[in-house]
């Protein structure tokens, strides 16, 4: 990343995200950097024992000037069913960023921490997705569900042509498949 140009205030906070990016990086996520490093894409896969298990999702994370005094402006690209996440912009609360985060935390702590928590948790009375949060609120069960059937329709890993099933580069299903791609049997061979 050497010559890369930093969208930063100072030259140590411009250090600071060339190392928070390299950390990412390096922890192993997939991830797609732009050329001055304000707007990253990264691979989120759900946590395991929850809803979201088995789902991948790319998450855009845009970096303000001032990082890392001031949160990341964290948004779904693939689409999720999450009360705390708007649908339609894929944008996250950005009350659970503001409130916890810290100059202390980095780019991995988001998706180490912050980003899992927020799908293991869900909270339906501070909602960015109205619809959701009823969904949650009038049925756990309806609602894991609902998770369920919108990540098969929008965030199962497929295996392209050529790689097996346990490879690790997997991509996201597209958004334009249409559902009965989505439920049909693979057996038809």
């Amino acid at each position: 990343m050497a010559n890369v140009v930093v969208n930063t205030t100072s030259p140590m906070a411009g250090r600071r995200l060339n190392r928070d990016v390299n950390r990412l990086l390096a922890a192993g996520y997939h991830t797609t950097v732009d050329d001055d490093m304000t707007n990253l894409d990264v691979r989120l896969e759900g946590p395991m024992g929850t809803a979201y298990e088995g789902g991948v999702w790319t998450v855009n994370v845009s970096m303000p000037q001032e990082y890392p005094l001031k949160a990341p402006r964290v948004r779904f690209v693939t689409k999720i069913l999450h009360p705390n996440i708007e649908f339609t912009t894929g944008l996250v609360c950005m009350n659970v960023f503001k409130q916890a985060w810290s100059a202390n935390y980095d780019l991995v702590n988001i998706f180490e921490t912050f980003l899992p928590q927020l799908l293991r948790h869900p909270n339906p009375h501070d909602p960015l997705n109205h619809h959701a949060a009823a969904i949650m609120k009038r049925s756990d069960q309806d609602f894991r569900d609902t998770v369920s059937m919108f990540l098969r329709m929008y965030a199962l890993p497929i295996v392209l042509p050529g790689q097996s099933k346990d490879n690790d580069n997997l991509e996201k299903r597209s958004s334009d498949l249409s559902l009965s791609d989505l439920l049909s049997d693979d057996d038809d061979d």
